[in-house]
C-alpha cells in the first residue's frame, strides 16, 4: 500500500504576510493531496484568529477524518496537534510532553484502519525550544506509556516540528527501532523558514514497517506564504494485505 504524509506546522493559519487565512492553509494542503496529515500549531489560546475551531474546520474543508490534541485550553480556544486522514482512525490519545513551567506540548496518537486487521499508528508532536526541555521530551516520548506498546505489531510514523537545529538526527530518538527518513534516503530536506528554509526542524522518523520511497518540501508561492515552516511530505509503503506483521515486539531504548 503507497501512500502520502505530510508534517506541517501551520502556525496557526497566520502566513508570513501576518494574515490569519485558514483557508489558505487548506489550499495548500489540497495541492499536496496526502492521505494523512500531521499538524501542529493548530488553534490560537490567545485569541489572535478569528476561528475557535480551527482543526474541524479544515477537516470539513478537506472531507478528512479529525483528531485533535489540545495541549492548552484557554476561555475555551484551544491549541495543539491535530491529524488528519483519509484512513478511517479507529483510536486517537494525546499524551502530555509538557516541561516544568514551559510551554504545554504533547503527542497525539492515531492508530490508522490500513485494513486486513493492520493498523498504522501515526504520533503528531512538537517539542520544546530548549535543549534540556527536549531531552526530558525525547525521554518521555521513548518510555513504556507512549511508543513501547504501540508498536509491538503495526507500523509506526512518528513526526512533527522537533525544534532541533543540528544537521544530524534528533539523538534521543536515534535507536534501532525509528529512523530518520531525511539519513535513510541521504535527503536533508530544510523546511524552516518557508521563505528561504535553512533549518530541518520538521523530521519524520519511521520504524522497520514502513519503507520511505521519497522525501521531499512542498515549496510554491502560496506554501512560502501560508507558514513560516513549509509542509515536508513522505512518499512510503505501508505492510499490505497479506504481509507477515513482525515476530517480536521492537526495542526501544529510552
Amino acid at each position: 500500500m503507497e501512500l502520502t504524509l505530510v508534517s506541517y506546522n501551520i502556525h496557526s493559519g497566520i502566513g508570513t504576510d501576518g494574515h490569519f487565512d485558514l483557508h489558505r492553509v487548506g489550499e495548500v494542503l489540497r495541492e499536496i493531496n496526502a492521505d494523512i496529515i500531521a499538524l501542529q500549531e493548530v488553534g490560537d489560546y490567545r485569541g489572535v484568529t478569528a476561528r475557535e475551531d480551527q482543526p474541524e474546520h479544515l477537516a470539513d474543508l478537506l472531507g478528512l477524518h479529525m483528531a485533535f490534541g489540545p495541549n492548552v485550553v484557554r476561555n475555551g480556544r484551544r491549541y495543539g496537534n491535530a491529524i488528519l486522514s483519509r484512513l478511517p482512525i479507529l483510536k486517537s490519545k494525546n499524551y502530555d510532553l509538557s516541561v516544568g513551567r514551559r510551554e504545554s506540548r504533547g503527542a497525539l496518537r492515531c492508530d490508522l484502519d490500513l485494513g486486513n486487521s493492520r493498523q498504522l499508528h501515526v504520533f503528531c508532536l512538537h517539542l520544546g525550544l530548549s535543549m534540556r526541555e527536549r531531552r526530558r521530551q525525547e525521554a518521555l516520548l521513548l518510555s513504556a506509556d507512549i511508543l513501547r506498546d504501540a508498536v509491538r505489531n503495526d507500523p509506526v510514523v512518528v513526526c512533527g516540528d522537533f525544534n532541533y537545529w543540528g544537521p544530524g538526527a534528533v539523538p534521543g530518538l536515534v535507536r534501532q527501532a525509528i529512523h530518520d527518513v531525511a539519513l535513510e534516503l541521504g535527503s536533508r530536506v530544510r523546511t524552516y523558514h518557508s521563505r528561504l528554509p535553512m533549518l530541518r526542524l520538521d523530521r519524520i522518523y519511521v520504524d522497520s514497517g514502513v519503507r520511505p520511497l521519497g522525501l521531499h518540501a512542498h515549496r510554491t508561492s502560496l506554501s512560502a506564504v501560508a507558514s513560516d515552516h513549509l509542509p515536508l511530505v513522505m512518499r512510503f509503503e505501508a505492510p499490505i494485505e497479506g504481509q507477515t506483521p513482525r515476530s517480536a515486539p521492537v526495542q526501544l531504548i529510552g
